[in-house]
């Protein structure tokens, strides 16, 4: 044990440095899956990752900050392992700068935009603090314009990180006037690049409601039967749109200056390779250990330069600017990439397509007297309620966050659902539009007129109240004709994502 700790000691500093490159890459690569895929184990391990890569990098430059001397001893064998070491301060900076698929895990990471500026400010002068010191034993003016060339790298890296949380926090959505999104989009009409500029040509509106604005829908009293379908597919794009400035690097990337200091630092870090390759005596310098690193973290920062790119030509935003400007063959490029499989492609579901459904009766099942609301429950929920309640003594409401592992499932969205959502979205627009008279609900407008305290005062009580209700009147009926099971199965389903949106609003609280 004692020479794996001494083991560990000698080689921590390359671990952790290639441990935050590797952290790096793999948020890289599944940083936008989570748009895809609602796998818990994946959601979860990108959390971690996003959390531990900046964990790791600051630990990591500050490790660095401890080490001044040249040459250190271990057994009796000199060794010269942190000369070339406070070289990958800056590469560390570059890390914290994160990657263009992922800056924010959740919006409140973008609220925190203040804190990753005062850490971009304490970062930096710590790197360059780590950097100055090292500089007379680097033994070498290439090695040194190199360093200051990744440092340009990093520290443009970090700004585009921190900037790009600042657009996309709260404040800033609210207080935006829609400009970025006020740009010429390809006229087109027919086919997927038909769906992918009326997609773009709303954006203002999206951006209005979710600044809480305007409460936007089309109003349409009859659809076709393909334009259910149509406008949803334009709906995913909108909300693809948004994710990536809420949570990537697109906004910075939609501007000239973003453009160009991009640029600026990807030829940094291709000049700061072609100085360190081009030095001579490395080999009887540095360790290989050390000098192969370093070669990882050059070549790794090219590849993910280059992958962001792809990431840059992906988006239908610059397909757009390029097609509108003429430039055919980038905008042939940019569609290609957009339609393959790696992009945004028509047959591909660009969210999951899953709802989320909670249904308050399951996890009341135990104390229930409805035999079949407890033959719902799954071995394993009814034993680890067992455990919890009965064994532990633990109370219903201490431990009600156990029902997000317990209880909630996912179902599949069927196209009946959409046409119910879409059909009845059109009828409500129309409503609210004073373009037709408001509709009577003979059965339920006296419920309505006695609840509409409740709602306006407490609207997740109401959320519960109809969740129940509905519940009830669904069970009450055990026949139905085929149309009538498929209605009830869609008014289940949206029932119970109700309660599904509503419990996870209440965990986060």
């Amino acid at each position: 044990m004692k020479s794996l700790i001494e083991l560990f000691n000698e080689w921590e500093i390359q671990q952790l440095v290639l441990l935050s490159f590797a952290l790096q890459l793999y948020l890289f690569f599944t940083g936008s899956l989570r748009r895809h895929s609602s796998n818990r184990f994946l959601r979860y391990s990108i959390w971690i990752a996003y959390l531990g890569a900046d964990l790791v990098a600051v630990y990591a430059l500050g490790l660095l900050s401890r080490h001044d001397r040249d040459i250190t001893f271990e057994c009796h064998i000199p060794r010269r392992t942190h000369t070339v070491a406070s070289f990958w301060a800056p590469f560390l900076l570059i890390h914290l700068g994160g990657q263009d698929t992922i800056t924010a895990f959740a919006m409140e990471d973008n609220n925190l935009w203040l804190r990753h500026l005062l850490n971009l400010v304490v970062q930096v002068v710590l790197a360059l603090y780590v950097y100055w010191k090292s500089i007379p034993r680097l033994h070498s003016v290439k090695l040194v314009v190199s360093g200051i060339l990744v440092f340009v790298a990093g520290i443009i890296k970090y700004g585009e990180r921190t900037w790009s949380l600042k657009c996309g926090n709260l404040k800033s959505l609210v207080s935006s006037t829609g400009h970025r999104f006020n740009k010429r989009v390809p006229v087109d009409t027919d086919g997927y690049p038909g769906i992918v500029s009326a997609a773009l040509g709303m954006m203002p509106q999206v951006l209005k409601i979710f600044a809480a604005r305007v409460v936007y829908s089309r109003p349409r009293d009859q659809l076709l039967p393909e334009e259910p379908i149509k406008m949803v597919r334009e709906m995913r794009i909108e909300l693809g749109l948004m994710y990536d400035d809420l949570y990537t690097k697109a906004v910075m990337l939609r501007t000239r200056s973003g453009i160009i200091v991009r640029c600026i630092s990807q030829i940094s870090i291709v000049a700061a390779f072609a100085l360190f390759h081009a030095q001579e005596d490395k080999l009887s310098t540095y360790s290989e250990a050390d000098i192969a690193i370093t070669y990882s973290l050059l070549i790794g920062g090219l590849f993910l330069e280059l992958c962001s790119m792809f990431v840059f030509m992906m988006p239908p935003w610059t397909w757009a600017w390029l097609k509108v400007r003429n430039w055919h063959r980038l905008a042939g490029l940019s569609w290609f990439i957009f339609y393959s499989d790696i992009g945004w492609p028509e047959k591909k579901q660009g969210w999951p397509n899953s709802m989320g459904q909670y249904n308050l009766a399951s996890w009341l099942a135990p104390g229930s007297s409805d035999l079949q609301q407890q033959a719902r429950a799954t071995f394993s929920q009814r034993a680890m309620r067992r455990l919890f309640l009965d064994l532990l003594g633990a109370k219903k409401k201490n431990i009600f966050w156990m029902s997000k592992l317990l209880d909630t499932k996912y179902v599949d969205v069927d196209n009946m659902v959409i046409e119910c959502v879409t059909k009845e979205i059109a009828v409500l627009a129309s409503e609210v539009m004073k373009e037709r008279r408001h509709r009577h609900w003979p059965n339920l407008e006296p419920l309505f007129i006695n609840s509409k305290d409740i709602f306006i005062q407490d609207f997740g009580s109401a959320i519960v109240n109809i969740h129940v209700l509905t519940e009830l009147l669904l069970s009450e009926q055990q026949t139905w004709s085929y149309m009538d099971a498929k209605l009830v199965e869609v008014c289940r389903k949206l029932s119970n994502y109700m309660m599904y949106s509503l419990r996870s609003e209440l965990l986060v609280q």
